[in-house]
């Protein structure tokens, strides 16, 4: 093997280390910035205030990147550490499966996908790279495999006596963190309502239909379509119903909240018509 050869493989291996171990935290860090400042002051009676009620956030894109959530980062939306210094009982994790180019808050179609080179640097399964759903189910993977490696600090909440376990040890003074698992957007369905049974059973407990774009669910508020809920959408949110029906008799065992998430003003009135249940 010669020289260039040599150089060749060098500078090969050197950008493949730094497309998979570095570009992803690039990444993360320059879409969600913090900016720096003083202490806020905080007043001993706002102290005492939080300090008194379970705190729950219902959104971070944590689980996209390739970053280890039970220890502590200066970027990111949330790790384990800043959760317990924040108060936060309770954590909504939502699966990021589509990002179109050019995203904002006008008009986005939905060919577009800027994710699959970000999956595949970080070296997620190939299955994830063209279907999301797999990227769903990989990411609820994450957050179990987060769970077994942090017992006693986060629970992967699949019920309500996991929530209710996570706020008895609050208040017995532990430190557990809840952990719920959700959808940002349902494309993740990828149009078959037989979906949502891979995704509950892989945790799945809070359905967003839709998100950015317009699916095979319902049109976005920051879509094309401006449309509203389709027949897909309908079948989905009946199959959901359906689950919850026969679940009844099983406590503890809800079903995903369901979320229209970003639908056509004025159109929620077809996701109301039937959802029975939040």
């Amino acid at each position: 093997m010669g020289k260039k050869s040599w150089i060749g493989l060098g500078v090969l291996c050197f950008g493949a280390g730094f497309v998979h171990f570095l570009l992803p935290g690039i990444i993360e860090d320059g879409l969600n910035r913090t900016q720096p400042h003083e202490p806020y002051r905080v007043s001993e009676e706002a102290k005492a205030l939080h300090a008194s009620i379970p705190v729950a956030d219902l959104h971070s894109d944590a689980l996209l990147w390739k970053r280890d959530l039970g220890r502590q980062s200066r970027h990111g939306h949330v790790d384990l550490p800043r959760l317990r210094e924040g108060g936060v009982v309770v954590q909504v994790f939502s699966s990021v499966t589509q990002s179109p180019r050019g995203q904002n808050y006008d008009a986005n179609a939905g060919d577009s996908d800027r994710l699959t080179g970000l999956v595949i640097a970080q070296i997620w399964p190939p299955r994830t790279w063209t279907s999301f759903l797999q990227r769903a189910l990989h990411q609820a993977g994450k957050l179990k495999r987060l769970e077994e490696r942090k017992p006693g600090q986060i629970r992967f909440v699949r019920s309500r006596a996991d929530l209710q376990e996570v706020i008895d040890a609050r208040e017995a003074g532990g430190e557990m963190i809840g952990a719920i698992f959700g959808t940002e957007g349902g494309h993740a369905l990828e149009g078959d309502p037989a979906n949502l049974d891979l995704l509950y059973e892989a945790g799945l407990r809070v359905l967003g239909l839709t998100h950015f774009i317009d699916n095979d669910l319902g049109g976005s508020l920051h879509g094309v379509s401006a449309g509203g809920l389709t027949e897909v959408g309908a079948a989905v949110i009946e199959a959901a119903n359906e689950k919850n029906r026969i679940r009844q008799g099983r406590p503890g065992r809800p079903f995903p909240i369901q979320e229209p998430d970003h639908p056509v003003p004025r159109r929620p009135q077809g996701y109301l018509r039937h959802a029975t249940q939040p």
